[in-house]
């Protein structure tokens, strides 16, 4: 039986309009280490019958998987009957963990396919924590990018624990309830430092346990501006914004923000694509209150996505020319065509979106398709390349399995998935310029807009 991560839901499409968020695996990872790692020196393990037969159930999941699930019934031209009458004797001859592990990771390979992958269980379990690590809606309200390493604070939301605590952007989070950070990014360094999903599951893993339920503690410490370390006990309070439901997804916690920079671009953030019905009229209201603006700033930085028609929905404040597209998605049975939807009224200036490693999934359709339209300038970082929808689960043996059920096309003809979005304008967040107050992606984009209104 398949067992979902706890960190990682496997997510069922409901419809043909929403694109689940999870996390993926974007290479077979065992293939992601370096070689000098793999030279190393390893204790053989021998397996116990009960873990020889855990991986041989493991590979008749994986297997199965995806000769029913696989957004291509002919497999990308593979014969899936022989890979599973090659592999599986091999499978039941492993003698350790890491050639169980090698086999699973070669049927997985036969496909060419980036976006299939086996997350080894130590990297599975430094990415999900332990049990008492988390499991709980409460936050401290600090968002997490992992730069040179470290577990640097790039936002700290108003009026939140964090905020009220004194903690500011810049600092860096080096343990959680005495349990240091920095083994924790190197495991996960370990399989995805050279994928363009490292940012994604590096933050998913060091935010998760921040996290746990509301009014429960946390001990963090922390070293701050002045590089000194500081213990700061946090009581996790309900996320920011409101929860909202979709179908059988788990809920998600979406909010909004609008605001005027540089006395006269209106900058507008929403931290997922979900609760349309509340989304949409804001972020409408934001544009179209503005059209006059010299230039437009919207925010996908650590949004993971959602519902994947609220892209052609948004999108239609931006364009007025009828019959563009976004993209194009397709499953086992359908093609869904992204196509911009003109409003009555659109903002016909200068756009610039924000993006980063943790933008993902609807959010790198958005961008991607704007950028490939000519119609935005994308300020940021390469975002997550995990544009498919897609499930992870845990197998039997502790593995993590994770798969597509769709591909997409982007409008120039090119795939996101384990590319990303690259930006125009390459900017990264540094600890001295969040320390000082500055947004460096932020200051790009405005000196960007205010360019445009001068040519």
């Amino acid at each position: 039986m398949i067992r979902s991560n706890r960190l990682l839901p496997a997510l069922s499409v409901l419809g043909s309009l929403l694109i689940p968020i999870a996390l993926r695996a974007q290479e077979p990872v065992a293939e992601a280490r370096s070689a000098e790692a793999a030279a190393e020196p390893r204790p053989a393990r021998v397996l116990t019958e009960e873990q020889a037969r855990l991986n041989l159930e493991s590979f008749d999941i994986v297997w199965e998987t995806i000769r029913d699930k696989h957004f291509d019934p002919d497999l990308n031209g593979v014969d899936w009957p022989s890979v599973r009458e090659e592999l599986r004797p091999k499978m039941a001859e492993a003698g350790t963990m890491d050639e169980a592990r090698a086999t699973l990771q070669e049927m997985v390979k036969r496909l060419n396919q980036s976006h299939f992958g086996i997350i080894p269980q130590s990297v599975y379990e430094a990415i999900d924590g332990d049990e008492d690590d988390s499991g709980g809606d409460g936050a401290t309200g600090l968002h997490i990018r992992a730069v040179e390493g470290e577990a640097l604070v790039v936002q700290v939301e108003p009026g939140s624990p964090a905020e009220e605590a004194g903690i500011e952007a810049g600092w860096v989070v080096e343990q959680v309830e005495g349990k240091p950070i920095a083994p924790v990014l190197e495991k996960v360094a370990e399989v995805y430092e050279d994928s363009t999903q490292y940012d994604l599951y590096a933050s998913r893993a060091v935010e998760r346990r921040l996290g746990g339920p509301t009014g429960s503690d946390r001990t963090i410490r922390f070293r701050d501006g002045e590089g000194e370390q500081v213990d700061r006990t946090l009581t996790l309070a309900r996320p920011r914004g409101t929860v909202a439901r979709f179908g059988n997804l788990p809920p998600m916690s979406v909010y909004f923000e609008s605001r005027v920079v540089d006395e006269a671009i209106p900058y507008v953030h929403w931290s997922a694509f979900f609760d349309p019905a509340s989304l949409i009229p804001k972020i409408g209201e934001a544009i179209t209150g503005h059209l006059d603006a010299p230039g437009l700033i919207l925010d996908l930085r650590g949004n993971p996505g959602g519902i994947g028609a609220m892209a052609m929905g948004i999108c239609g404040w931006l364009f007025d020319e009828s019959g563009l597209k976004l993209g194009t998605m397709s499953t086992r049975d359908t093609n869904l065509n992204f196509v911009v939807f003109p409003r009555a009224e659109t903002f016909k200036g200068p756009v610039a979106v924000l993006v980063d490693g943790c933008s993902a999934s609807t959010s790198e359709i958005f961008a991607g398709g704007l950028q490939d339209l000519g119609r935005a300038r994308i300020f940021g970082s390469r975002t997550a390349g995990a544009a498919l929808p897609s499930v992870v689960v845990k197998l039997p043996n502790g593995d993590g399995f994770q798969y597509a059920f769709a591909n997409y096309v982007s409008a120039s003809g090119s795939t996101l998935e384990g590319t990303g979005v690259i930006p125009d304008q390459e900017v990264w967040p540094s600890r001295s310029a969040l320390l000082s107050g500055g947004d460096p992606v932020l200051d790009a984009a405005v000196t960007w807009i205010r360019a445009q209104a001068d040519e």
